[in-house]
């Protein structure tokens, strides 16, 4: 019967499957907030909070952006366009910070 090959082959599908789950590096903390990271130094970043400083985002636009990014229209007071904003759909946002990724105007992310 072709049953009895399946006692072979499941332990190799086995030992594939768990080789393909990559899992998170010793020491790290996984946390689903996504302006949490690592530093260059490999110390955890701490959660920010969005802080209101009247920063200003164009209508419709919903999501979290550099300041580079076309629906950042004004950083606020205190603000850099190489932070990090929260949009709502109102062109309402708040201010997480300064981010790397945001940095270099010709590289930045995210856009939403």
């Amino acid at each position: 019967m072709q049953l009895t090959k399946l006692v072979y082959v499941l332990p190799l599908f086995t030992a594939v499957l768990a080789v393909a789950v990559p899992e998170a590096e010793p020491g790290t903390r996984v946390t689903s907030n996504k302006l949490s990271a690592l530093d260059k130094r490999g110390g955890e970043v701490e959660k920010r909070q969005c802080n209101p400083n009247g920063c200003k985002c164009a209508n419709g636009a919903a999501g979290v952006y550099c300041g580079w990014c076309a629906g950042v229209l004004n950083p606020g007071t205190g603000g850099s366009w190489s932070d990090v904003f929260q949009c709502n759909g109102s062109g309402g946002c708040c201010r997480y910070g300064p981010r790397d990724s945001c940095a270099s105007w010709q590289s930045f992310s995210p856009c939403g």
